[in-house]
């Protein structure tokens, strides 16, 4: 402070000089006050380029303040956002563990299913006749119980499992004495008793192989499985479906009925794998043999 005032008083003391020098010179008052408003000019030019240099201060100050804000809370949002990923990441996977749990409980469940019926998957995989783009895998463990399960999945759509009609199995498979002549025969399905006219279905997804009519099977269906499965509805009253069709499992092909070589509304059921016939009352209790499995575990 002291050398402020110290550097103004020489500068006011050499006006102060200068104004009584020309005052004793005897200098015109105009030209006086000329030099006077010449002399307060150059002091406001002064005094305003200091105010405009001490602005810009300001405004740079003022900047590197809002910058330091805005850094700080990009800090915070990049922090947010770090803790929002981990929380996310970690949710994915417990949501990863709890369906690859749900599968692998599904895949048991199949497996009781198939195995109930003696039903055997195959899963060949091999580097012959393959190829394609490589994909590393990143999916884990779960990747072949996901394979496992779709191939599942894929056979058990088509396996003919549960009954076409709900009611009292009258007639089993194998040995049996013929309900018309009495005489020993060997019956090579199940008859399912039926209120007549009720909807047959579908016990598995497939093609109409065949939809006709004769003195012995009555009306009767052929569905194709696609998977060496076939199977039989006979002595219907109708049938809903042309050879050709694609059903679903569940879907109603036909009605209950007693036609052919009968004694009551009724239906038989025949199950063949490979040509082969097989025992159809495992794959039509099949809720049965589930829980039986269940309640040995």
């Amino acid at each position: 402070m002291k050398s402020s005032q110290s550097a103004q008083q020489p500068s006011t003391n050499t006006c102060r000089q200068l104004f009584g020098f020309l005052w004793q010179k005897r200098v015109p008052v105009p030209v006086l006050l000329l030099f006077i408003l010449v002399l307060g000019t150059l002091a406001g030019i002064g005094f305003f380029m200091k105010n405009v240099m001490l602005q810009d201060l300001l405004a740079k100050i003022e900047t590197e303040n809002t910058l330091v804000v805005e850094l700080q809370q990009l800090k915070m949002s990049n922090d947010w956002l770090k803790n929002r990923v981990s929380i996310l990441q970690e949710e994915k996977a417990e949501l990863i563990d709890s369906a690859v749990a749900d599968l692998n409980q599904k895949s048991q469940v199949i497996e009781s299913i198939l195995d109930s019926v003696g039903v055997d998957i195959e899963i060949q995989v091999s580097n012959e006749n393959s190829g394609g783009p490589f994909t590393s895998s990143f999916g884990g463990p779960q990747d072949e119980l996901i394979f496992r399960t779709d191939k599942y999945l894929d056979t058990i759509l088509n396996v003919p499992l549960g009954a076409p009609v709900p009611g009292v199995l009258t007639s089993k498979f194998g040995k049996r004495i013929d309900p018309i002549n009495g005489k020993s025969a060997y019956h090579r399905g199940v008859d399912i008793r039926g209120r007549m006219g009720s909807d047959v279905k579908a016990t598995g997804a497939g093609t109409v192989k065949t939809q006709n009519y004769d003195k012995v099977k009555g009306r009767y269906i052929v569905l194709d499985h696609g998977n060496g499965f076939r199977t039989k509805y006979a002595h219907l009253k109708k049938s809903l479906v042309q050879k050709g069709d694609i059903v679903q499992r569940g879907q109603v092909i036909g009605l209950v009925g007693n036609s052919g070589r009968s004694t009551g509304p009724h239906v038989h059921y025949e199950i063949s794998y490979d040509d082969k016939i097989v025992n159809p009352t495992k794959f039509v209790r099949i809720a049965k043999y589930l829980k039986k499995g269940k309640e040995k575990k």
